[in-house]
């Protein structure tokens, strides 16, 4: 579980990072920043913003690379750093994920306990 709370925890930092380098260039660059009434350049808008937010969480895990511990991933691996770079970029939908899985998780784990109490006693 340690593991597991250590990775999200770094995860959770590189996400936040490269979500902040995204909306700083959406700032830079207004035409990310605003939603299209047109069907094709809010689907082109989009893509972009996609592509954005991949560069940003591969970069922000590069630059992190120094400070990932190894039980997290081997910072010296091409793969670990781009593994991370995505994972980060996931947004708001992967921590929904995350955030359902621990629950999951901790339920199974009361559930145990409760099942374990009532064999017991």
């Amino acid at each position: 579980m340690e593991k597991i709370t250590a990775i999200i925890t770094m995860l959770l930092a590189l996400s936040i990072a490269s979500e902040r380098l995204v909306e700083i260039i959406k700032g830079l660059i207004p035409w990310l920043d605003k939603q299209n009434t047109d069907p094709k350049g809010e689907g082109m808008r989009r893509t972009c913003l996609h592509v954005l937010a991949v560069i940003a969480g591969v970069l922000t895990a590069y630059l992190a690379k120094d400070y990932i511990p190894e039980d997290v991933a081997r910072p010296t691996g091409s793969w670990a750093i781009l593994g991370l770079g995505l994972l980060a970029s996931g947004g708001s939908s992967l921590w929904n994920s995350v955030l359902s899985y621990l629950t999951n998780v901790k339920d199974l784990k009361k559930l145990e306990a409760a099942t374990a109490r009532k064999t017991s006693g």
